[in-house]
């Protein structure tokens, strides 16, 4: 209901992102009632078209990601890997070296998003398969051994790194934090810092709308584009309820838009000479 609201309406003070928050929806309480009365009123918005990153809209943004952030490599890599894999900014949070590298340093194309990492605690296959993403996260990871002043040995396994470090570490270089919140008797995972981080880089950005769910929905759009199913699209992405992934994905038509002029008609003659055949007369 709080989507809703926040997509006819909109409400004042919280992100898309904070309607499936109870304790942010109560601390925004007046916007929420305010929101309420509009749309009482019946002062909705239209249904906009959800937003589908294009190619050049994906090139724009690493552009200005990496021109207006103090940490280029490391903002551009955190773009890629949601990008790349649909994964959300908790579980890139969670990632560690071991799930993107082999011992021997290798990338793991056919990684595995583990139960410990996952927002809904379940393992689901997870893919680095995308060149851009791979070159973006190794020079972030090679970056952070210059930083360091680490110069690992040519046969250093994960390439110098330990296997449990964080693949992406916060501004201060240290693992983002995940707090476990007890929300109406139901444990909550949350990251702020890499929600802040991201909120950052967007703003840097200066794109409309552009959002972690943006990048999410893009995934989709283009699993659907090359003919996967919902069901591989909600495995990738962690999403188990089928009208969920609807959501993401293009409207379908309904029935009659589907059945009106399914086929062009051929105009015929209005005349036929005289003397010729009935299979003469007839189109094709």
């Amino acid at each position: 209901m709080a989507k809703l609201l926040q997509r006819k309406v909109g409400i004042d003070g919280l992100n898309p992102e904070a309607t499936g928050y109870v304790h942010k929806l109560r601390a925004a309480r007046a916007g929420v009632d305010a929101a309420l009365n509009q749309f009482e009123a019946g002062e909705v918005l239209p249904d906009a078209p959800p937003q589908v990153l294009s190619d050049k809209d994906v090139r724009t943004m690493i552009h200005r990601a990496g021109l207006r952030s103090p940490t280029p490599l490391r903002d551009m890599a955190l773009i890629h890997v949601v990008l790349a894999t649909g994964a959300r900014p908790l579980e890139v949070a969670r990632l560690e070296i071991a799930d993107y590298l082999e011992p021997g340093g290798a990338v793991r194309a056919c990684s595995v998003m583990r139960a410990a990492v996952s927002v809904n605690r379940k393992e689901r296959p997870l893919f680095f398969r995308s060149a851009a993403a791979v070159k973006a996260i190794d020079s972030y990871l090679a970056f952070r051994l210059v930083q360091h002043g680490t110069v690992p040995e040519a046969e250093a396994p994960y390439r110098g790194f330990t296997p449990t470090d964080r693949l992406f570490l916060n501004d201060a270089g240290q693992p983002y934090v995940v707090q476990c919140q007890d929300v109406d008797g139901r444990t909550r995972f949350l990251c702020r810092q890499m929600l802040d981080t991201y909120r950052r880089i967007f703003k840097r950005i200066n794109m409309h709308g552009l959002s972690a769910m943006t990048l999410r929905r893009t995934v989709a759009f283009r699993l659907d584009a090359r003919g996967a199913d919902e069901e591989q699209i909600g495995l990738i992405l962690g999403i188990t309820e089928k009208q969920a992934v609807r959501e993401l994905l293009p409207r379908r038509p309904e029935i009659f838009e589907l059945m009106t002029d399914l086929y062009t008609d051929v105009e015929l003659p209005m005349t036929v000479p005289a003397g010729a055949m009935l299979d003469d007369r007839l189109p094709g």
